[in-house]
């Protein structure tokens, strides 16, 4: 299965403040333009978070994969990705991921219910 995930971009979450920001970096034909990634408010109107196993998480993921694929996921998609991918991280850790490794795991993952 393959899915239509962009490869040039790059999701980087850090703390500033006491708040979770994440934001988006593309590399395009005349460099990487950056933007903040829009919050798909469905768990969390808190915002965005990481670390365990909560709402600002499966908001982060739905959010994330939501850029990604360019629709929004199911449900089973997203929580599947908070475990694999947000959970683990430290709350106050700085991360990132690329496309290329959302675009690995959601073309092995049994739970790839996407368009």
């Amino acid at each position: 299965m393959t899915s239509n995930v962009s490869q040039s971009k790059c999701y980087a979450g850090s703390k500033v403040l006491g708040r979770a920001v994440v934001t988006v970096h593309v590399l395009t034909g005349t460099g990487v333009t950056s933007y903040l990634l829009p919050h798909l408010v469905r768990h969390s109107p808190d915002g965005f978070n990481w670390g365990y196993l909560g709402g600002g998480p499966a908001d982060l993921a739905r959010s994330l994969l939501a850029d990604c694929l360019g629709s929004d996921p199911a449900p089973s998609l997203y929580q599947a990705f908070k475990e694999r991918f947000l959970a683990p991280l430290g709350q106050d850790a700085a991360w990132q991921i690329d496309a290329a490794a959302i675009r690995l795991w959601l073309d092995s993952t049994t739970d790839a219910q996407h368009p």
